[in-house]
């Protein structure tokens, strides 16, 4: 019998808690994630509404990588604007961009 009356009384409480987990997830917010990119600053341009480089997803391809990628990456998506973060063995700076 004791054990009919704690489940009568656990059973609402831990629904009410994954109710609570669930709405505390959507209110913070859905969406993507903010990406960090890395390229070479000679291909870095800004034209007709694009951020065009050799993008790479960290500071060594951008080193390897030596030619203009096909990636584009819109302009209103940057968060920040580009900041030099080092220079390849061969002296090239290297800028990073965070983005949407």
């Amino acid at each position: 019998m004791r054990w009919l009356l704690a489940l009568v009384f656990c059973l609402p409480v831990s629904i009410f808690a994954l109710s609570d987990e669930k709405e505390a997830t959507q209110e913070a917010g859905g969406g993507s994630s903010p990406y960090l990119s890395f390229c070479q600053k000679r291909f870095y341009e800004e034209k007709e509404g694009r951020l065009l480089c050799n993008w790479a997803v960290n500071f060594n391809f951008a080193c390897f990588v030596s030619y203009p990628s096909n990636k584009v990456i819109q302009a209103g998506a940057k968060i920040s604007d580009p900041q030099v973060v080092g220079k390849c063995d061969n002296g090239e700076p290297i800028i990073k961009l965070f983005h949407y």
